[in-house]
């Protein structure tokens, strides 16, 4: 089986349409770290340190704790709004892990679903995508080849990422650029790429 390749596509959207919403995400974080702690103890200090299982048991404890108390005083740690920013960093990590093992088992199949629910959850957990940018991902998941397709980099603009296989490289730019142009009157700019080794010691 000939190794995919991947394609990055640039929006033309500049990651400036986020605004505040940056440090918006990291208090948000924040305070569902703190909300695990209070439950959790010190088991936790980051939410790298939480599973899916420990969130959802924090959010059903606060849901329980606020719906018990009449006076309505006990702040809310864990509302809807920062179980869905918990939920995607955890499972994102967990995606993270899993994907380590599909690309050493060449799995490009697995690799791709994980791609694929990365940006979902992107999109609808932690709300850094945009219209542009769900175009794309919409794009390419449905063209001949391509085994997933998702945001990349900080979000609320910028580019995606596809694996796609080589034999589909430039059917797929070209639908890009002729879909996104057709559904957004913007022009994207795609090209391929290979990763690299990442980051190593150098001995000079």
């Amino acid at each position: 089986t000939t190794t995919p390749v991947f394609i990055i596509c640039n929006s033309k959207v500049t990651h400036s349409i986020g605004g505040g919403e940056y440090p918006k995400r990291v208090a948000q974080c924040k305070t569902a770290t703190d909300a695990l702690i209070k439950v959790h103890g010190d088991r936790i200090s980051t939410l790298r340190d939480a599973t899916l299982d420990d969130v959802e048991f924090v959010k059903n404890y606060y849901n329980n704790k606020n719906d018990d108390n009449d006076n309505n005083n006990e702040m809310i740690m864990m509302d809807d709004l920062i179980y869905r920013r918990a939920k995607h960093v955890v499972t994102e990590n967990e995606r993270t892990q899993l994907a380590k093992i599909a690309l050493t088992k060449g799995d490009w199949t697995q690799f791709g679903k994980l791609m694929n629910a990365s940006h979902e959850s992107m999109k609808v957990d932690y709300e850094v995508s945009c219209d542009e940018i769900d175009i794309l991902v919409e794009i390419a998941q449905k063209h001949p080849g391509v085994f997933g397709s998702r945001l990349t980099g900080g979000g609320f603009g910028g580019c995606t990422v596809t694996l796609v296989e080589k034999g589909q490289v430039e059917s797929l730019c070209q639908t890009l650029r002729e879909e996104y142009r057709l559904k957004t009157g913007k022009e994207c700019l795609c090209f391929e790429t290979r990763p690299g080794d990442g980051a190593r010691e150098i001995i000079f």
